[in-house]
């Protein structure tokens, strides 16, 4: 599905109703009042992990619930791209929660119109998509134990299976825009005379069509071999690298698929009217979110000698 996603435009996807996958440690409580509307299409969820001084790097997170009674806690922070912030319900807030002398990564589900939560910014980015991404602020916000989403300190391990998952669903929608830029660039290419000859008899035309090409099927494969191992019930840190390795070797050729459609249409290419200028534009993203390219390398190094050369590459 993500797939057929990405041959539309990342941005279809934001119309389907959907969840993080979080709340499936989510409380029953929780499950009804958030999830399941959701899934519905009732509401959106947001999810708020990035700081002004934490973007790649989570540690660096400052945001901290601290406790104030029995069972009540108060939620202080600054969080940047909380993507479906500016509509979201429920915000899924990391947050750094005080108790007995430690500081326990934790997920809150904060209700988006709670006293003390605010959006500070909502800037336009490069792509075309329905919602934003603003900066928001949580000033003494109130919250309970009833609102820990996965139980308190398990922030970490919940949100390693979000990215995994995330990562995943961006070489899918990427696999399926590379499929999409090169059957358009094909046609036009066979279709397209210059020089008395079709464009594809050209081989500076030719030759990044079949890169293209070969980018686009190790991908899907690649892809694939993660969701089989995620459906096994493989060892969750290998399927967390593994991710990593296809959200980057993805993202990149996906970008590089995008900018030689851009230059085999030529002129064409660059209007806004036409596919490749857009998948151009909105793909550039997906080298950054959910953890740039250069954190998804930090990851595979890291897997290759944790899990075994092996283990990554069969």
């Amino acid at each position: 599905m993500e797939e057929q996603f990405g041959r539309s435009t990342n941005g279809v996807s934001w119309y389907i109703p959907n969840a993080y996958n979080v709340w499936k440690a989510g409380s029953p409580e929780q499950i009804e009042r958030w999830l399941k509307p959701a899934l519905r299409g009732e509401l959106h969820d947001a999810y708020a992990v990035t700081e002004i001084d934490a973007g790649s790097d989570p540690s660096g997170i400052t945001t901290r619930a601290v406790r104030v009674g029995a069972g009540k806690w108060v939620l202080n922070g600054e969080k940047w791209f909380v993507t479906f912030g500016s509509v979201a319900k429920v915000i899924v807030v990391m947050a750094m929660a005080a108790e007995g002398g430690q500081l326990l990564p934790t997920l809150f589900a904060v209700p988006a119109d709670a006293p003390g939560v605010e959006i500070i910014a909502d800037v336009p980015f490069t792509h075309n998509y329905p919602h934003g991404h603003p900066s928001m602020k949580f000033t003494d916000v109130e919250l309970t134990d009833s609102d820990i989403l996965g139980g308190l300190g398990n922030g970490e391990d919940l949100q390693r299976l979000w990215f995994t998952e995330e990562r995943l669903g961006i070489a899918a929608r990427c696999i399926g825009a590379m499929q999409r830029l090169i059957e358009e660039s094909v046609d036009w290419a066979i279709n397209r005379e210059q020089g008395g000859a079709r464009l594809i008899d050209h081989q500076g035309v030719s030759f990044p069509l079949a890169d293209s090409a070969a980018d686009a099927a190790a991908g899907r494969l690649l892809g694939l071999e993660v969701a089989r191992l995620t459906d096994a019930g493989a060892d969750p840190k290998l399927v967390h690298g593994k991710a990593s390795m296809a959200k980057l070797f993805c993202s990149e050729a996906a970008g590089r698929c995008a900018d030689r459609a851009v230059q085999i249409f030529g002129g064409r290419g660059y209007m806004r009217t036409t596919a490749a200028e857009r998948f151009w534009r909105e793909l550039r993203v997906d080298r950054i979110w959910e953890g740039t390219s250069e954190i998804q390398r930090l990851v595979v190094a890291r897997s290759l000698e944790r899990r075994g050369v092996k283990s990554m590459l069969t």
